[in-house]
């Protein structure tokens, strides 16, 4: 897969090329900011015209602004070698105006959706009607809800790195069922752990992250809720949370929500 222009303008505007890279990238306000100035993320292209300096002032953008968009445009070298080394692990790569750019995700806007997405598996996997896996915990059981939602023909889509979503894809992929794990971990170490490596070969699993590969986020998700919500279909998620609440035992409670770091 081939890089888009989009796709290297954000990846040099928001993206550090490894974990000893200390570049002072946008942080997601600067970086909706120059969005919403440039007309929309699909003008990215424009700032590898020659003339982005000049385009940026006609926008209004701040000289001191300008200065660290220039800056990290000039990163052109490492974002080859980074890239390079990124595609070979199987990696695909979308830059926010991209046309397969989720537009699920598009429409939460510029401050919600990523500036990159990092998935490895099916890219036609996130045109598929899927249902969230709850975040906050769920009083029913993981088999229950796969087997809920996949006699529905859609797939899961949650958190990896919350125990129970990853109990959820997990059970689904065990029933034959489709589904996106979403992580703010490293995508390649999840993509090499047995089972769900299988779903990926299988084209029954999709991995996705803002996060590049061989990173992750020390701090938690940043995006990666802000995806989940934009690939699932909300009405179909709210009906099939809504019937199994009608279903559930009334002392049931609820099991504790844990992030577990320890694949």
């Amino acid at each position: 897969m081939l890089l888009s222009v989009n796709a290297q303008v954000s990846l040099l505007l928001t993206t550090r090329f490894s974990d000893r890279d200390d570049t002072d990238v946008l942080t997601a306000k600067q970086w909706a900011m120059l969005c919403t100035c440039l007309g929309g993320v699909e003008k990215l292209a424009e700032l590898l015209d020659g003339r982005h300096v000049e385009r940026l002032r006609e926008c209004g953008i701040t000289s001191e602004l300008s200065e660290k968009v220039s800056q990290l445009l000039s990163r052109g070298v490492g974002l080859a070698m980074a890239s390079e080394k990124w595609l070979r692990t199987g990696v695909w790569i979308l830059g926010a105006g991209d046309a397969e750019y989720p537009q699920g995700i598009r429409d939460l806007g510029v401050e919600e959706a990523p500036p990159v997405l990092f998935g490895y598996g099916s890219i036609e996997m996130l045109e598929q009607t899927s249902v969230a896996i709850p975040q906050s915990g769920c009083r029913t059981d993981a088999v229950e809800f796969s087997k809920r939602v996949d006699s529905l023909g859609a797939a899961v889509v949650g958190l990896l790195d919350v125990t129970y979503g990853r109990d959820v894809i997990l059970s689904t992929l065990r029933l034959g069922g489709q589904a996106i794990g979403v992580t703010y971990k490293d995508l390649v170490a999840y993509g090499s752990a047995e089972e769900l490596r299988q779903g990926v070969l299988s084209g029954m699993l999709t991995l996705i992250s803002s996060c590049p590969p061989g990173q992750d986020k020390s701090l938690g998700p940043v995006y990666e809720e802000s995806i989940v919500a934009g690939l699932a279909d909300n009405e179909l998620s709210e009906h099939v949370l809504g019937q199994m609440a009608k279903e559930k035992p009334e002392d049931e409670a609820p099991p504790a929500q844990q992030l577990d770091f320890d694949f």
